[in-house]
């Protein structure tokens, strides 16, 4: 059984709403509503490879989880942007998925690998790429 799914809704539970300076951050799943949110976590790219081992068959899993900050131009600075990083790097310090799954995470790896920034007229969007690479059983 493949454990996308599982692995969607762990990140979620634990980043959803989180709060960070006093500003609750929104999670969605690789899209966003048209509410267009100044700050937001996207759970975006996601890859599985089989993993065979003695034990059975297991995945080596790839999960994106994007971290975004609009900001007004000439106004906003990367520290929000930094904190809100921190707070997903905290939550998914310790990385497992509940036993009622069947699945267990033996290695977990996070880190950050992109930092994207684009501008509009008025806007400057920041993005940070986080990765979370799992080994589950």
């Amino acid at each position: 059984m493949n454990p996308d799914k599982h692995i969607r809704k762990e990140i979620y539970d634990r980043i959803h709403n989180a709060e960070v300076d006093g500003v609750v951050i929104k999670c969605y799943d690789s899209r966003v509503t048209a509410n267009d949110p100044e700050q937001y976590f996207l759970i975006s790219t996601q890859l599985n490879q089989p993993n065979r081992t003695k034990c059975g068959r297991g995945w080596i899993n790839s999960t994106e989880i994007q971290v975004i900050s609009r900001q007004k131009k000439n106004v906003g600075s990367r520290a929000f942007l930094d904190d809100m990083v921190n707070e997903v790097l905290e939550e998914l310090d310790q990385f497992s998925l509940p036993a009622s799954t069947g699945f267990k995470v033996s290695v977990n790896d996070l880190s950050i690998d992109n930092e994207i920034v684009e501008e509009t007229k008025s806007e400057i969007f920041y993005t940070k790429i986080l990765r979370l690479e799992t080994t589950i059983n």
